[in-house]
């Protein structure tokens, strides 16, 4: 072997672990790149949650009928809660006995201590998706027991 040879063997066996790590690289790429792609390409996909499923509705009242408790306290305490079920604003209305509703309070969902509830009237609870009151979400009855 001339010294001219034994360089350029050594320079071709030295170039095999090179091309071999460039291959590796660009298989890691080409890789990484389709990895990138899909996750993207989730991330572009429709998504189940609870503001695009059908949730319903909820109006509720805890207690309800309030206790009696005692005769000489007039006034009777609940806690109304509610929810829109799809994430939108609602707004909460009560209606007592025979007068006109009367805006409470508003939100997709929350919370609402009554602390005005009577032996003698009935309290109903409106929840309406919107200020206008043009459609309505759910109702709820509210009593005192006697």
């Amino acid at each position: 072997m001339t010294p001219a040879n034994k360089g350029r063997f050594i320079a071709i066996r030295r170039g095999s672990p090179t091309k071999r790590r460039y291959r590796m690289c660009c298989a890691m790429l080409l890789v990484s790149f389709s990895i990138c792609f899909c996750l993207s390409a989730c991330h572009r996909a429709p998504r189940q949650t609870s503001q695009t499923s059908a949730a319903k509705p909820i109006l509720s009242a805890e207690p309800n009928p309030i206790p009696a408790g005692d005769p000489n306290q007039q006034l009777g305490t609940t806690v109304i809660r509610w929810d829109t079920g799809n994430g939108t604003i609602g707004y909460l209305y009560v209606k007592v006995d025979r007068q006109p509703e009367k805006f409470v309070t508003q939100g997709p969902s929350g919370t609402f201590e009554v602390p005005w509830i009577q032996f003698d009237s009935v309290y109903e609870f409106r929840l309406y998706d919107k200020k206008k009151r043009s459609k309505l979400l759910a109702k709820l009855e509210v009593t005192r027991a006697d």
